[in-house]
């Protein structure tokens, strides 16, 4: 009588019977085998296991064994060296090649079930993709695309003698380098990206942020409610649309690419649903979520629902169209497919920011009207006031904005106000709230004081 259980069910039974939080599992797209980790506090983790064919049962069921043994050996924190090579794994593995890594990292992502944005160096003219064929891929690779600009690093292959510019490591670009890092040890391929040189690349960042900070530097530029209703009656003067869209990503706290995904437009009580409530359709950065406006006058200021809502919604999804893919990277069919996916969010966000501050935008695609925030620095040598600047603001100031206010003027405990933003309290307490000053600390607590509400989570 045939077998009914698969040796991919039996090994995970196995790991069930010993409790280990661990499951294998076989990826679409993927040459190997994956482990699935669920982790204290509801947090998971998966890692692709090179040298564990995906196909073979008896690779299956070697790692089945290597897992119990490293579980038992070291505990949570031993599994995942298994997904680094060893001399097993050389010995099994020739050293693979950029354009094998280019096609593994971008099936390894959309299976993930999240945006494309990191594998951009990957597919296409991505750097990876330019990087000769015929060698196989180094460390020394991976530590050049992320220490350097990209300008520099495509005028390098170009011609070996341009000299290489060093990334400002303060910089969003660096930051997303340091994902893309990250991104091929999670696939795989920790021989050319380990551990280690993501800890010297976090640990370059901490130095900075270091010097910022002693140095007085504020991270973020928080414009004022006042100063973001004047500069959104010269918007809806100067681009009507423009206006709607800055308008709802202020009074909602949104991140800019999910104006394009809003389901449903104010309500009665002024809310709105962004995404769509099912686990397999992820249109935006964090899924389905309900979000409250403040100041809740502004729907009606700038007429955010209603008919003319639903008209500026349409215009800006005509303009700019959404790309919506299913699990493959192919494009959605809602006859055919389940998994729904938006693959160009990262592009859609760059069009606000462009609108709004850009030094890649063509001048003439600016907004005129700018916003602008009071910027508090250290004070200069010999003084004992702190000195002001004025900076130019990007959208996601906005954001920030909207939490301060929602910290300054509600009694919403910070939890409530992380949920309708999209992220979890720890986000929000650590990088939302922390540009929030003395005044407006002092203003929260009296509020929450007198309305009598706890602040705890």
């Amino acid at each position: 009588m045939p077998c009914l259980v698969s040796p991919l069910e039996r090994a995970n039974g196995i790991l069930r019977l010993h409790e280990l939080p661990l499951r294998i599992r076989v990826r679409r797209h993927s040459q190997w085998l994956s482990v699935y980790e669920i982790r204290p506090g509801g947090g998971t983790r998966e890692r692709a296991m090179r040298g564990y064919a995906a196909q073979s049962d008896a690779d299956v069921q070697r790692l089945c064994d290597a897992l119990i043994e490293q579980w038992r050996a070291d505990g949570a924190k031993g599994w995942t060296l298994l997904a680094e090579p060893n001399a097993a794994s050389d010995a099994h593995l020739a050293l693979p090649h950029w354009p094998e890594i280019c096609a593994a990292l971008v099936a390894f992502q959309r299976a993930q079930g999240v945006n494309m944005n990191l594998v951009g160096p990957f597919k296409g003219k991505g750097y990876f993709c330019l990087l000769p064929a015929d060698r196989p891929a180094t460390e020394a690779d991976v530590r050049r695309f992320a220490l350097h600009t990209s300008e520099s690093l495509k005028a390098r292959l170009e011609d070996p003698a341009a000299l290489l510019q060093p990334m400002a490591t303060h910089r969003q670009g660096f930051r997303q380098k340091r994902e893309v890092v990250s991104l091929l040890r999670r696939a795989g391929f920790g021989a050319i990206a380990p551990e280690s040189l993501s800890e010297e690349l976090k640990a370059m960042v901490n130095k900075k942020k270091v010097a910022l900070l002693a140095a007085g530097e504020s991270r973020r530029r928080i414009p004022s409610t006042a100063a973001i209703e004047n500069w959104l009656d010269q918007v809806m003067e100067e681009e009507p649309l423009w206006g709607w869209v800055f308008a709802m990503v202020a009074t909602y706290g949104l991140r800019p690419h999910e104006v394009w995904h809003i389901a449903e437009l104010p309500d009665a009580n002024g809310l709105i649903t962004i995404g769509v409530a099912a686990r397999h359709i992820k249109v935006t950065k964090t899924g389905f979520r309900v979000a409250l406006p403040l100041p809740a006058e502004w729907v009606e200021r700038y007429q955010l629902g209603g008919v003319n809502g639903e008209q500026r919604l349409a215009e800006l999804r005509r303009r700019y169209v959404p790309k919506f893919v299913n699990e493959e990277g192919q494009p959605f069919d809602p006859e055919r497919d389940l998994v729904k996916r938006c693959d160009n969010n990262e592009r859609l966000g760059a069009v606000c920011c462009h609108k709004l501050r850009s030094s890649d935008a063509k001048a003439e695609f600016e907004l005129q009207h700018k916003l602008y925030a009071w910027v508090e620095t250290a004070p200069a040598q010999g003084k004992k006031k702190a000195q002001k600047r004025k900076e130019r603001c990007v959208p996601y100031d906005l954001r920030h904005a909207y939490a301060i206010r929602a910290r300054e003027t509600t009694t919403w405990n910070y939890a409530d106000v992380a949920a309708v933003m999209g992220h979890s309290p720890e986000v929000h307490r650590r990088t939302y709230l922390s540009e929030i000053t003395g005044e407006q600390t002092k203003a929260s607590v009296a509020r929450r004081m007198l309305g009598g509400q706890p602040e705890a989570a």
